[in-house]
């Protein structure tokens, strides 16, 4: 099966990806999140004083649009840009009857054959700015998510995960030198070595690694891909 996996776009896809899909033949896309625009420092206030709503909506829309309009299954994830209940209200209307896009919070889908495990955003205690901004909520919240992941990569071992975060300690290397990834992805790896990983979220970390057997690809944005041929 050929599968383009596109980075986090905000907003920016590949160039020619029309020519891309026709040429290569591709039969499925993937996006790891994160559809809109951002500013070049989205993780400082100040990056965002002139950037409007309006702007970051209509470059969603166009996204979403045209990675939809190949007739081909998506298979996409929000990333942590629609968080907010505005935010998600959003997001959901914005591909709600898109009949070839499937996006899982948490969940599974199988493509010709292919098992597909979706993990979304999530944040844990050592990568908030803040240290207290985890709550007794979110913790609790996030052992479901563990035992879920766990349990969906232990019934599908040949799975191929899609998550935002990259696993802790791999592809995850911020431009000040901190590992910002997940722990709890990393420990699902290392226990149930799914066929590969397809990650975004911090984009100065793009490129190709190994954890065991596992492939694992950051992907990168604003039109990085990767084009893969899975048996």
């Amino acid at each position: 099966m050929k599968i383009l996996v596109i980075g986090d776009p905000h907003g920016k896809l590949p160039k020619n990806l029309d020519n891309l899909v026709k040429k290569n033949k591709v039969e499925l896309i993937i996006c790891t999140g994160d559809w809109a625009f951002t500013p070049k420092k989205p993780w400082l206030e100040e990056s965002w004083k002139n950037v409007k709503s309006s702007l970051v909506r209509k470059t969603a829309r166009e996204v979403i649009k045209k990675i939809t309009s190949f007739k081909i299954p998506v298979l996409t994830l929000k990333g942590n840009m629609f968080m907010s209940s505005g935010g998600k209200k959003f997001a959901d209307k914005l591909i709600k009857n898109k009949i070839n896009l499937i996006q899982k919070y948490n969940g599974k889908v199988k493509i010709k054959g292919q098992c597909f495990v979706f993990f979304d955003i999530i944040y844990e205690k050592h990568n908030l700015r803040k240290k207290n901004e985890i709550t007794i909520k979110m913790m609790k919240k996030n052992k479901i998510r563990e035992e879920k992941l766990n349990k969906l990569l232990k019934e599908n071992l040949d799975a191929i995960l899609i998550t935002h975060n990259p696993p802790y300690g791999v592809l995850d290397k911020t431009y000040d030198r901190k590992y910002v990834g997940s722990k709890i992805i990393s420990k699902a790896i290392k226990k149930h070595q799914p066929k590969m990983v397809l990650c975004g979220h911090i984009h100065e970390a793009k490129g190709k690694a190994k954890i065991g057997k596992t492939e694992v690809y950051n992907v990168g944005h604003s039109g990085d891909y990767v084009l893969l041929d899975i048996n």
